[in-house]
């Protein structure tokens, strides 16, 4: 377990960095003059990796709709539930999929 507290204290806050990493959790929180950010994750970020006859069962429950982009081994495209995936070529690797705001 890791926690880190960052801080320039005057008279008044202007500037804190709170961070807490628990396991494969973190949380991260900083303030400086009147801008705050923060940042939470959970657990680790993991890869689908799927073969061509994996990839063709998971299109087939899934279709693709739109081709959007394609270059350099990476293909991104628009599936029937609304997401945008972005699979990396020859091994069928997951990198991205978000649900478009529209």
């Amino acid at each position: 377990m890791k926690i880190v507290l960052e801080h320039r204290l005057p008279r008044r806050l202007r500037y804190a960095k709170f961070y807490f990493q628990a396991g494969p959790t973190s949380v991260l929180f900083s303030l400086d003059g009147t801008s705050a950010d923060w940042h939470a994750t959970i657990g680790k970020g993991r890869r689908a990796v799927m073969t061509d006859p994996e990839y063709s069962r998971f299109r087939a429950k899934v279709p693709a709709v739109e081709l959007l982009d394609c270059d350099d081994g990476k293909v991104l495209v628009r599936d029937a539930a609304g997401y945008e995936e972005l699979w990396e070529k020859p091994r069928w690797t997951l990198e991205r999929a978000r649900k478009r705001k529209d």
